[in-house]
């Protein structure tokens, strides 16, 4: 069949069998008009079973090859079929649109390596499940930005080791509650600031030693209070000097107390100290120093040294 640059060419091979017709019955113009299966070259339909395909084949070339191009309609009914096999490779060319509409399931098994070049627009959907196994390394290079929605959980398992590597910014969203569980050990490295903003309460467990060091000064501040507890004791060590500050009252209560000044011990008060052992009290003021003991009183004061219910005893 011929048309104008188009139609179906075949050329018969050698040892094929064929018929061999003349143009206008001219004797002088011989051309074959088609070939002939028989006994040494049968058809590639084993016959009479399955004459009900129609088939369209190519044999690879040479006496002892036994590779095939072959296209074969079945029409069976419920068994229809188009089968295609190339001997080698496959290729399609296709100048504008492919629309391919598959109504029950794909299967595509690629046992070498598998290439795809979209030059635009990728699009999957999916209205099941998917499911992609790999069975080595898994590579996703994304030139500009990658978003990813999740309608419902997201979960990650990873078997080794996990990194995230973010040149710029990166920011997190949870709209609810965070949970995270290590088992072993974690460590920050942060070159520039940290800062936590806690709009509720914030509660730290430790069941070992926690420890914080900083090269500069440690700041704690409260709108309300500051309580410091140990079941049994809080050392403070300072080089150089210990402050402590108060608007208003200062109270330490213990069951003993104990001060050992290397040096100087100064205390200094606007009105007055008083130093109380039981019903014996020591009140010193501006301009007096009252001492009261077992129903004794002295006053010393800028007219003198006055005893109260009380003998002026020397020994």
């Amino acid at each position: 069949m011929a048309s104008n640059q188009s139609g179906l060419f075949a050329i018969p091979r050698v040892g094929d069998e064929v018929i061999i017709s003349y143009l206008e019955n001219d004797i002088d113009k011989p051309y074959i008009s088609s070939s002939l299966y028989n006994v040494s070259n049968p058809s590639i339909n084993d016959l009479p079973f399955n004459d009900n395909q129609t088939s369209l084949s190519s044999k690879t070339i040479g006496r002892d090859e036994n590779g095939i191009n072959e296209l074969t309609l079945s029409n069976i009914k419920d068994k229809e079929q188009i089968y295609l096999h190339a001997q080698r490779d496959y290729d399609e060319i296709i100048e504008h649109n492919f629309t391919q509409r598959i109504k029950h399931n794909k299967d595509s098994i690629v046992k070498g390596n598998y290439t795809e070049s979209i030059n635009k627009y990728h699009r999957q959907e999916i209205l099941g499940v998917k499911d992609v196994r790999v069975g080595a390394e898994y590579l996703t290079n994304v030139a500009l930005s990658k978003d990813t929605i999740v309608g419902g959980s997201h979960t990650l398992n990873i078997g080794i080791d996990n990194k995230l590597r973010v040149l710029k910014n990166s920011s997190e969203y949870v709209g609810g509650d965070k949970e995270t569980s290590i088992q072993g050990n974690t460590i920050e490295s942060i070159h520039g600031e940290r800062i936590e903003n806690v709009r509720g309460n914030k509660v730290e467990v430790v069941e070992g030693d926690m420890g914080i060091e900083s090269t500069k000064g440690i700041n704690y501040k409260s709108e309300e209070h500051i309580n410091l507890q140990a079941k049994n004791y809080i050392d403070i060590n300072a080089k150089e000097s210990f402050s402590t500050y108060t608007d208003k009252q200062h109270t330490e209560i213990a069951d003993s107390k104990f001060s050992e000044i290397k040096t100087d011990y100064n205390i200094s008060a606007g009105n007055e100290i008083t130093h109380k052992v039981g019903d014996t009290t020591i009140t010193a003021k501006g301009d007096s120093v009252i001492i009261k003991a077992g129903g004794v009183e002295v006053v010393i004061d800028s007219n003198g040294l006055v005893v109260k219910g009380g003998e002026v005893k020397s020994e």
